[in-house]
């Protein structure tokens, strides 16, 4: 065991495998790693006591010595998750995040064709370098533990560019896909768009059902080019034993257009960031996700919508129902510049719950140092609505029926909302299993 700050970390995640990164990463890259892993040595964990982002969502039950980087996947997981675009968008290239093998990329024909890039992210920090610095820039290796080590472990991943002008003719559907016990991945992301480019990608994240311990700390770092458009779609389908920690993370030129939208089912505990910067002058951010959790899954989800320049839009609308002991936590900032003039910004959480042991925080914030801007906010929790389930009852519906028309109800206008009819009517469907009692942390491996 080598011991560093935060606790002791076994050898395979510790300083051999950091300079085992470093030795295969090209110049540049090999000093940010290095930079790093420095920071990760110094940085303390974070503490429910001591940080506010922390404040509602404790890790000390989190011990990094009991994992160990992936070396492999099963085949069944990878069939199954091939089977998810099979199912919701047979047309997307498909693009396989799996440290232990080379990427595997299929059905991306068409897209290279017009000048699209679909690589690894190891390959496009030598070969395009300038565009995936450009894309890293926004994610400093200090700025939290998690953030670090990162930037000091991740292997593979995908990248994706889409050069000025090209409406890409299909969407990439990108599989990170982990498998064993006690297994550490670093999902890595990278998507940039030049100016009046559009793109839509759908984010997976799975592993096989059942309870076996598993590390994710994953990062997607979304580039959006002048008058360019991005729908950016992540489904969490982590197993039940998972830890997973990530940050969503978009900048926006002048009149970008994205559309984000998160899907959270999966993980023991989730702590994900999700994070629109407006950096040009008229850009849009329209972010909506739906979770769902069960047993004594904690779902804690972060976002920030920051306004940078004037003339910026943003909205967010998360959907959150909760059942047994599941808690479900939200933190919102809409952050307004002082050259954000006439931003528009509003965030609300909409929080079901489905069992008196369940609960929902919810904590939207305002920091506005602009005049002459639109920016509100607003939550709710509560129980099933009573007459509803009256008026249901009245004319014929069982109870429980009833309950479950009322939840569909409930998520409907938001999974209305998916920038992709495939996969709106995927997550539909996986929504209908969580409301019938069938959880839908992990996949269901299939042959291959």
């Amino acid at each position: 065991m080598t011991s560093v700050a935060g606790g002791p970390v076994a050898v395979e995640l510790g300083p051999d495998e950091a300079a085992a990164r470093v030795a295969a990463s090209p110049p540049w890259l090999a000093a940010r790693r290095r930079a790093a892993w420095d920071a990760y040595t110094a940085l303390p964990m974070p503490s429910s006591q001591r940080d506010e982002d922390w404040r509602r969502t404790d890790i000390s039950g989190l011990h990094l010595e009991r994992f160990t980087p992936l070396r492999d996947v099963d085949a069944g997981l990878l069939a199954a998750m091939r089977l998810q675009r099979d199912q919701a968008a047979p047309g997307a290239a498909f693009a396989l995040d799996a440290p232990a093998a080379d990427l595997v990329i299929t059905d991306a024909d068409g897209l290279l064709a017009q000048g699209v890039i679909v690589t690894t992210l190891q390959d496009a920090a030598s070969r395009h370098t300038e565009l995936v610095q450009r894309a890293l820039a926004a994610h400093t290796v200090d700025e939290s533990k998690f953030s670090a080590l990162w930037n000091a472990m991740w292997r593979g991943g995908v990248f994706v560019y889409v050069p000025s002008g090209v409406d890409a003719v299909a969407p990439v559907w990108i599989a990170h896909a982990a498998s064993g016990d006690g297994a550490a991945v670093f999902p890595a992301t990278v998507i940039v768009l030049d100016d009046a480019a559009s793109l839509t990608v759908i984010d997976a994240y799975a592993s096989p059902r059942g309870s076996q311990p598993l590390f994710s700390d994953a990062i997607a770092a979304l580039t959006a080019g002048r008058d360019s458009r991005l729908d950016y779609i992540a489904l969490q389908q982590w197993g039940e034993g998972a830890w997973h920690v990530a940050t969503h993370r978009a900048s926006l030129g002048a009149n970008a257009k994205l559309r984000f939208f998160g899907a959270t089912f999966g993980a023991r505990l989730q702590k994900a960031y999700w994070e629109a910067s407006l950096d040009g002058t008229g850009a849009e951010a329209d972010i909506a996700g739906v979770c769902f959790g069960d047993g004594e899954q904690h779902l804690d989800h972060q976002s920030l919508q920051a306004h940078r320049a004037p003339e910026t839009r943003s909205n967010l609308l998360l959907k959150v129902a909760v059942r047994d002991q599941a808690r479900s936590v939200y933190s919102g900032l809409i952050e307004v510049a002082p050259a954000a003039v006439h931003a528009d910004g509003y965030v609300q959480n909409r929080n079901l719950l489905l069992s008196h042991g369940a609960k929902a925080d919810s904590v939207p914030r305002l920091e506005i140092r602009a005049n002459d801007v639109k920016c509100g906010h607003g939550a709710t929790a509560g129980h099933i609505d009573d007459e509803q389930r009256f008026y249901f009852m009245t004319r014929g519906v069982p109870r429980e029926d009833a309950d479950s028309l009322i939840v569909r109800g409930f998520m409907d206008d938001v999974i209305a909302r998916v920038p992709h009819v495939g996969v709106a009517n995927l997550l539909g469907t996986l929504l209908d299993s969580e409301i019938a009692g069938e959880p839908q942390s992990g996949v269901t491996e299939v042959e291959g």
